[in-house]
């Protein structure tokens, strides 16, 4: 997990550099985790497009219901499983990374479709789904955190909490 590592402190820039480089830097990670969140937006419950042509297939509301409930399940444990890890972690490469795995299990609903004929399967793939999920938030609140003081963090918070509504106005019907 060595690719996860924190970076290296890198040199101090010159005294006369120091505010208009920080504040670059600011709106640069955040525009970051804003794009980054909004994406974990778009492809979070793609599922629940494809129910009701599983529903014709043959399944019943109740069985994809539970097997829909593993990204639930999933993403309670991973935001609290993947804070932890996301804490010892380089937010550039954990936050993308996270986006990047639920894309490509979601690419595997689509393209694959006979992982959709096993509601075990369908289980295990949406699980994977949440937990991956998971790893959005938290390296998205530490930069926050690391990036803005006390008095403005709510502000900026709140500025972020928009990428939730960008992502899901993205997403397909």
């Amino acid at each position: 997990m060595n690719f996860l590592k924190p970076p290296a402190a890198k040199k101090q820039v010159a005294a006369e550099q120091i505010d208009p480089t920080y504040k670059r830097l600011r709106w640069q990670v955040f525009l970051g985790i804003f794009i980054g969140y909004a994406g974990y937006y778009l492809l979070r419950n793609n599922f629940s497009i494809a129910m009701p042509q599983l529903i014709r297939a043959g399944f019943t509301k109740s069985q994809l219901g539970w097997a829909f409930s593993a990204v639930s399940i999933a993403y309670g444990i991973s935001k609290f499983v993947m804070g932890t890890v996301s804490d010892r972690s380089n937010a550039r490469i954990f936050l993308p990374l996270g986006l990047v795995l639920t894309a490509v299990v979601n690419l595997f609903f689509g393209l694959v479709p006979a992982l959709t004929q096993s509601l075990m399967v369908m289980f295990i793939l949406l699980f994977l789904i949440g937990w991956f999920e998971g790893m959005g938030w938290p390296p998205s609140g530490r930069i926050l955190t690391h990036w803005f003081s006390i008095s403005e963090r709510g502000s900026w918070t709140s500025v972020w909490n928009v990428a939730h509504n960008v992502g899901g106005a993205f997403r397909l019907p």
